[in-house]
This record gives C-alpha cells, structure tokens and sequence, in this order.
C-alpha cells in the first residue's frame, strides 16, 4: 500500500498503523475495497493506486503549515466530486435509503438523461459519448464507481476530521453540506438541459453553492456560519436541508 511513498511518507503513515487513526482508517480501506460492491471488482493495480493516493494526500496534510485548512480543502473537493457524479446516477430507490430521503431538491431521476448531461461533464466527454457503443448502462455505471471513490475518500478524510477534533457537536456540519452540493449539482444539471429547477426561489441554487466557502476557509461552524447568511430576506430555516 505505501511501497511506492518515499522513505519520509513511508516512516510517517508507519507511524499511523498502530494509532488509533492508522488502525481506524486502515478498516475504512478494507471495508470499501473489499466489501464495497463497485470497489471490490475493480483490478487490484487500480485499487492499489486509488489506496496510495489517498495515503498521500495525508501525508501532504500532516506536513501541511495549516492541516486543518488542508483538510477541509479535501473533504470539500471530494465532497463536491462525490455530488456531481451522485445526481447522474442516483436511483429512486437508492435515494429512498439515504439520509437526504426527503429533501425535494434532489430528485433520483436524472440518470434518465444521463447521454445528455454527459456531454457537461468533462470525465464523462472524455469517453467519447459520441460512440454509439457506449450504452447508457455504462455511463451510469463509470458514475457509480466514481461516487464510489469519492465516497471513500472523503469518508477516509471524515475520520482525520474527527482525529483532529474539528467537529460540531451539535448539528455537525458534513451532512448538510454534502446535501447541499447534492441540491447545487442536481440544480446544475437541469439548467445545463433544459428541465425545470426543483427549487422554490431564483438565488437558491447559489445560496447552496456558497456552503463551498464556509468550509474551505476553515471557519469553525460552516453550517451555522452559513444558514445565517442573509439570502433573498428569508430566513435560515426556509434554505436549511432536511
């Protein structure tokens, strides 16, 4: 797993394994990538340099002047990751399971117009969607496994989050905001095609955005810091997510 760092990362993740975080992160990769139904069929060298890119991205963080800063730079990119590629392949179904199961600002439908909001989405261009051998199946498919991938890292960050005590005890901010991006994403795609916006108010989807700031800067309490912003003169309540 860590063969590949140089001696310098090698000796700090070492130093890892047999802390709490080490062994906590340690069963986060197992349980993803062997249990996980997309990551575990996925090839072993595949696998192999997704673990040690994460493992990297620690050690950067842990040699960062500014870890926390770092972190939340993490956790928000692959937050917002983890939201794009969810709205195109999200399910009904998959969306009655999940904790945003009410929110009706995601809907669990566009991934029946998933050859056209391909043509928005650079990684997905990049299969070359214009080839009529490539089935609606498989874009939804290469979806799924890269909301897979950002559900283990910024899972695996969650778990620094929690080592390094940034943590709102009550109302955490992580739901809220992944739901937000979720909100922000779905609204996203339906403007890049043409169907109508779920939301109630114009501002709403840049309202959402802006959660973006709140965590990356480093503020304490993103949620708060960002429910209490003035937004179209309503209130925190009527934009906060279920």
């Amino acid at each position: 797993m860590i063969e590949n760092l140089n001696k310098e990362q090698q000796s700090i993740i070492k130093n890892w394994q047999d802390s709490f975080l080490g062994k906590a992160l340690a069963s986060h990769t197992r349980e993803y990538f062997q249990h996980n139904p997309i990551l575990k069929e996925i090839p072993d060298n595949s696998k192999q340099d997704l673990i040690e890119y994460f493992y990297k991205k620690i050690f950067d963080m842990s040699t960062s002047d500014e870890p926390l800063l770092s972190l939340r730079g993490y956790i928000a990119s692959y937050v917002h990751s983890y939201a794009i590629f969810q709205v195109l392949c999200l399910s009904p179904a998959e969306k009655a399971t999940s904790f945003f199961a009410n929110n009706p600002y995601i809907s669990g439908n566009l991934s029946s117009h998933i050859k056209s909001l391909a043509h928005y989405n650079k990684e997905i261009n990049d299969l070359d969607i214009h080839n009529a051998a490539i089935s609606d199946t498989e874009l939804l498919t290469f979806c799924q496994t890269k909301t897979a991938i950002s559900m283990f890292y910024m899972n695996g960050m969650n778990i620094v989050r929690c080592e390094l005590k940034d943590m709102v005890k009550k109302n955490d901010w992580l739901r809220p905001f992944i739901e937000s991006m979720l909100i922000w994403e779905e609204d996203t795609c339906r403007k890049n095609i043409g169907l109508p916006s779920l939301l109630k108010n114009k501002g709403d989807s840049q309202f959402h955005s802006s959660f973006l700031e709140f965590v990356t800067n480093g503020t304490a309490d993103p949620l708060t810091a960002w429910q209490n912003q003035e937004h179209d003169e309503k209130t925190p309540s009527d934009l906060s997510t279920h």
